[in-house]
């Protein structure tokens, strides 16, 4: 009988990998996983409990049952989050090391019921949506246009609706964008989060859709981004967000 646990999964990936030197990548390898631990230690996570999927520049991890989801998440987003940001930030100020690169990471979580006794690894749905969020366009679009971030958090519907929404806790749910993720034929509804930028201010791309390919209008009031990828082009639709980076014209 196939059972399933409620679980918190947790995936991380290093920007612009495969565009560094492989002695860049042995150091990077090393940043991943001393930065991720760094702040699972400092937050009192007990990463050697962790069941654990690592490729190169990736990670994934499921998180054990206890204490549970309710004191974990907030854990995640809130202190761990704060934590990850600052060990970062302190392999990146190693700029004197010979192998130096800096490492820009994204990072998404999920929460669901998982299928822990797969023959090569965890089957389901639920295993492979966080993986999609941490590779999806909105999560790239955001390191591009913030280039002094370090970190860009994206986390499921699931997380957002049933611990973010419900407060109280870091971040709020206004620090929060709401995206919708298209990859590989599935579409996640999800939400975007950069420490210490305003995800709200994130542009549009410049080029123009294709005639007669535009997307749907969001209804008024519903502060949020859609996208799509087509070709390799990201593609916004706009509710009544101001996008603008005018503060005199947000005010309007």
């Amino acid at each position: 009988m196939v059972t399933h646990d409620y679980r918190v999964l947790l995936t991380a990936d290093i920007e612009n990998y495969g565009g560094r030197t492989d002695a860049q990548h042995r150091t990077l390898q090393s940043g991943l996983i001393s930065a991720i631990e760094t702040a699972a230690d400092r937050v009192q996570l007990d990463h050697g409990l962790w069941e654990r999927q690592v490729g190169g520049d990736s990670l994934t991890a499921v998180l054990p049952a206890e204490p549970g989801p309710f004191v974990t998440i907030p854990l995640l987003l809130d202190q761990f989050l704060t934590e990850l940001d600052v060990a970062i930030a302190a392999h990146n100020s190693r700029r004197g090391d010979p192998t130096w690169a800096r490492m820009r990471m994204r990072l998404a979580i999920h929460v669901g019921p998982l299928q822990l006794d797969g023959a090569a690894g965890w089957p389901g749905q639920h295993a492979v949506q966080p993986a999609r969020l941490r590779d999806s366009a909105p999560i790239r679009a955001a390191l591009d246009t913030f280039r002094d971030a370090d970190l860009a958090l994206i986390i499921s519907r699931e997380v957002f609706r049933d611990y973010v929404s419900q407060g109280p806790g870091r971040p709020r749910p206004s620090e929060f964008l709401e995206v919708a993720v298209a990859e590989k034929k599935q579409e996640y509804p999800a939400y975007l989060y950069v420490p210490h930028f305003d995800v709200h201010d994130m542009e549009p791309p410049e080029s123009p859709l294709p005639s007669g390919d535009a997307p749907s209008t969001p209804p008024s009031g519903s502060g949020s981004i859609k996208n799509r990828v087509n070709k390799g082009d990201i593609f916004f639709a706009q509710g009544n967000i101001n996008l603008t980076h005018d503060p005199e014209r947000r005010k309007k």
